[in-house]
């Protein structure tokens, strides 16, 4: 299981940002990875809903409110089970007695820079925002050239095709097909 490495996080944004997409069931998880999330959110979904998800999309680090989940907002829940625990701010990072690999904290745009330069992985939430449309996925791009860990968002593949822009942009996304031209 993804959720007891060390690191995790740090590898979701080694070629990065990583995106979290909103899902209200299982079928949305699936639809969610195909368009390219490496995180999905399942809200207040229990077991059974986890382990629906785990056996159909290996891999996918799922967020939810049980101790099954990767990735959790409940600090007790963290120290439980070894879970990445999503802070809601810096201040309650430095409270949870959890070692910086086990945190992510969410932040605003306007303060990414600033968590970022304090060593925490960094959560941007998109997922607020009633539609997708330019601003957000403008946002998200501008999230993504910053630094940010992961963006959260309803919208998984229009946000994964403005993170994979700016990715491209940066130089530190491989290019999907390469052509050698010999002559």
């Amino acid at each position: 299981m993804l959720r007891a490495v060390v690191g995790a996080l740090d590898g979701l944004s080694a070629g990065g940002t990583a995106v979290l997409a909103v899902a209200a069931a299982p079928a949305d998880a699936a639809r969610a990875r195909a368009a390219g999330a490496a995180l999905v959110d399942l809200g207040g979904a229990g077991r059974a809903a986890i382990a629906s998800v785990r056996a159909a999309l290996p891999g996918l680090l799922v967020c939810a409110a049980d101790e099954q989940a990767d990735i959790v907002r409940d600090p007790a829940l963290a120290l439980r089970s070894g879970a990445i625990l999503a802070c809601p701010d810096p201040a309650a990072a430095s409270r949870a007695g959890l070692p910086a690999s086990q945190l992510l904290v969410e932040v605003s745009p306007d303060r990414l820079v600033a968590a970022r330069e304090a060593g925490y992985a960094t959560l941007v939430d998109l997922a607020d925002e009633p539609g997708v449309d330019a601003a957000s996925l403008a946002i998200a791009a501008i999230c993504a050239w910053l630094g940010a860990t992961v963006v959260r968002t309803w919208h998984p593949r229009q946000t994964c095709r403005a993170v994979d822009m700016t990715a491209s942009i940066r130089g530190i996304r491989p290019p999907a097909r390469t052509v050698r031209g010999l002559g």
